[in-house]
């Protein structure tokens, strides 16, 4: 009689247990694609977060490096190659954005590269159409990896979701991702922030910033295609110059701003040089 009692309080606790699974919200196939391994990197593609009020499933994109190794960012500068992303059939989704968390500056053999060594994730917000229907992604990326030789690298993933609204995500996806969004720049206007062109036998960018950018520790220009941009110099305590070479002068170019800071958030600005 014990026995049987027991029997029946296991069935219904059982019983219990799977309504709650079958009702409860979904784990997208553990919430990460396959890893694609060799012998240098070990990468992947996974669900680290769910904005529901714009609708935006946050994604990472994860790659390892083997010890010596590295890969780019999406500037390399003078030397190496950025990730290209070749996205393929998709399911209810509106747009993809990837973004780029702060690099390394490495000076090697007189050029200035900007990379990602040991382990990056780049995260990626992908805007879905409705969140009550799955989602699927499907990706073929190539990039560059180096050490004492380059060898291009391809990835290719597929990440099947759920229905975003249902989602559950593991605490430490979501904390693996966080981690490296915080370290993505954050964007703010060019009010206060003025580049003036310098040209000569050495062109160089004359950057002054506003009172509020403390500590700046580096700042990473991007501009046209072909133009090379060098170290940032101190000429002040808000003044600066970057060295550059390129074809054509720089006046009226538009140009992304980096600026790195020794104790606080990264900022992106976007500006105009001026002549």
């Amino acid at each position: 009689m014990i026995l049987m009692r027991k029997k029946r309080i296991y069935t219904v606790a059982l019983s219990l247990i799977l309504m709650l699974v079958v009702s409860g919200p979904v784990l997208a196939e553990g919430g990460s694609s396959r890893w694609v391994i060799d012998q240098y990197t070990k990468s992947r593609l996974f669900v680290g977060g769910y904005d529901d009020a714009t609708k935006t499933v946050k994604i990472g994109w994860q790659v390892s490096l083997k010890e010596g190794w590295k890969t780019y960012w999406r500037s390399p500068g003078e030397a190496g190659l950025p990730p290209r992303w070749n996205w393929g059939d998709a399911e209810n989704v509106d747009q993809i954005s990837v973004k780029w968390p702060t690099p390394h500056r490495l000076h090697i053999f007189d050029m200035e590269t900007l990379i990602y060594n040991q382990e990056v994730i780049l995260p990626i917000d992908v805007a879905v159409g409705d969140a009550s229907e799955p989602v699927s992604l499907d990706l073929d990326l190539e990039y560059m990896i180096c050490a004492e030789i380059c060898v291009p690298q391809e990835g290719t993933y597929r990440l099947d979701i759920g229905a975003p609204q249902d989602l559950r995500i593991s605490f430490f996806q979501q904390a693996q991702l966080q981690r490296y969004q915080d370290m993505v720049p954050i964007k703010r206007s060019a009010s206060g922030v003025v580049v003036t062109v310098r040209e000569g036998a050495k062109k160089h960018l004359d950057i002054r910033l506003p009172d509020d950018f403390t500590a700046v520790k580096d700042i990473i220009v991007e501009g046209p295609d072909g133009a090379m941009f060098g170290r940032m110099n101190s000429d002040g305590v808000r003044l600066f110059s970057v060295p550059y070479m390129a074809r054509q002068s720089l006046a009226g170019a538009d140009l992304i701003l980096t600026i790195l800071s020794q104790d606080g958030p990264s900022h992106e600005v976007a500006v105009t040089a001026q002549p």
